[in-house]
């Protein structure tokens, strides 16, 4: 499981100016270090350091090589300290257990421990009030008020932060924007909660597109928060509603509901947990025990529903084309755990519900002792989640626009399961005049 880090920065006089135009145009900065490895899907904080004092934080990203030994680091997002702060004072509040580790990062650069950074962000904060805006999402406060929630709410967090991030795949939009997630005092009724993104239910934007999604009148008789995730260099758009019936401790687990407004089209995600067994040769196994009489009971709705979206009129329309019309798929993966810093897709097999009705009758599945069990390897395919995510944003998967009506009687079947549903709205692009169009259209007028 990946997770935050820092990284101390030790620039160079040749670099610093180019460093400061570069914080002043909020651009990122690009600098050559020496090889390390940090998941690009967790936070990465850089130290700049500047004449023995610390005198900016930004984010970091590792990126591509840049020679022999050397790795490419991206800083983007580095805000100046309004006082610089001296490296010994940092040194000299730290435990001493750490102080050796980052002092030695501190004097020639390079990745801070998992410990050490967590003892420098306390240091800092307390020596830099100012900085504790970004740097409060590192701190031990933070970890302790996760800690504090139960078990069961914090595997139902990570399930809707899985169904988020899978949603902000599918659209194309960053998923960066869910590491800002921040903890309430108390348990929060949803992911949305701890995000800067989320928005209230009478905002102008969300009313919009929750308007034109078939299933609203269902949902608003719900409890539900809103977020809405902006990409400003496409000024494309994703709408999220997290509705539940129960309160997140309650609750059952989370549902993925993706609706693409522009084909007309839904496709549902159910998670399930595979339990982890130890083999011989040291490589774990993962694996899907039959029988489930909850996927049962869960698979009983899904077909009532086909049964409905098969009465339908046909698709006769280029838009409405689909290689399935059916838009129910499993997602079998490792039991997911919370940690809200990492945005990695939990690695897993999505599976159509049709392949599934034929996999669990296969005797392929049949384990050594005679139990039923699903895996990787007698599973033979499956999408992953880039090739899942790429026939999903497209459209060519999930129902037709004359079914996606019924989606509102797929929202309520769920809700009243005891489920929460992350249903997730990608509206219309709006279609803006470029520049040639609109002059082109000036000079038509004008004839």
């Amino acid at each position: 499981m990946a997770k935050a880090s820092g990284f101390a920065v030790l620039l160079p006089k040749d670099r610093i100016t180019t460093f400061l135009e570069c914080v002043a145009e909020e651009r990122a900065f690009a600098e050559p270090v020496a090889d390390f490895q940090h998941s690009r899907t967790a936070p990465l904080v850089c130290f700049v350091v500047s004449a023995g004092k610390l005198t900016h934080i930004g984010l970091g990203r590792r990126g591509a090589r840049a020679g022999t030994g050397l790795s490419r680091l991206n800083i983007d997002q580095a805000e100046e300290l309004s006082e610089p702060v001296s490296i010994r004072r940092i040194l000299n509040r730290l435990p001493k257990r750490n102080a050796a580790s980052v002092r030695k990062r501190f004097e020639s650069g390079g990745l801070l421990t998992e410990k050490g950074f967590s003892a420098v962000v306390e240091s800092i904060r307390q020596l830099a009030p100012q900085a504790s805006t970004l740097l409060e999402r590192f701190s031990q406060a933070r970890e302790r008020r996760i800690q504090r929630l139960s078990v069961k709410a914090r595997d139902n967090l990570a399930q809707q932060k899985e169904a988020l991030l899978t949603a902000l795949s599918i659209a194309g939009l960053s998923r960066d924007p869910v590491q800002e997630w921040t903890p309430s005092d108390g348990t929060p009724v949803s992911f949305l909660d701890g995000l800067p993104s989320v928005r209230l239910r009478e905002d102008p934007m969300v009313v919009n597109d929750l308007q034109n999604l078939p299933g609203f009148e269902v949902i608003k008789t719900y409890p539900y928060g809103a977020a809405v995730f902006e990409s400003e260099e496409t000024s494309e758009r994703l709408t999220v509603i997290l509705a539940n019936r129960l309160p997140l401790e309650e609750q059952t687990g989370t549902d993925l509901i993706y609706f693409n407004e522009t084909y007309q089209s839904f496709v549902m995600v159910q998670y399930k947990a595979m339990e982890r067994a130890d083999r011989k040769s040291g490589i774990p196994l993962y694996l899907y025990r039959l029988p489930d009489t909850q996927l049962k009971e869960e698979i009983d709705r899904m077909d009532a529903a086909l049964g409905t979206l098969k009465a339908c009129a046909p698709n006769t329309d280029i838009g409405g084309f689909r290689l399935t019309e059916n838009p129910f798929f499993l997602k079998l993966c490792p039991r997911l755990v919370f940690n809200p810093d990492d945005v990695g897709l939990v690695p897993g097999m999505y599976l159509p519900l049709d392949y599934w009705k034929l996999l669990e009758n296969d005797p392929g599945i049949k384990g050594p002792k005679g139990g039923l069990r699903i895996t990787y390897e007698n599973a033979k395919r499956h999408f992953d989640n880039t090739s899942f995510t790429t026939v999903v944003s497209k459209a060519w998967v999930g129902t037709t626009p004359s079914q996606s009506q019924v989606l509102q009687d797929v929202i309520r079947a769920t809700l009243e399961t005891g489920k929460a549903v992350a249903i997730a709205i990608k509206p219309k692009k709006s279609i803006e005049l470029r520049d040639d169009d609109q002059e082109i259209e000036e000079e038509a007028l004008n004839e």
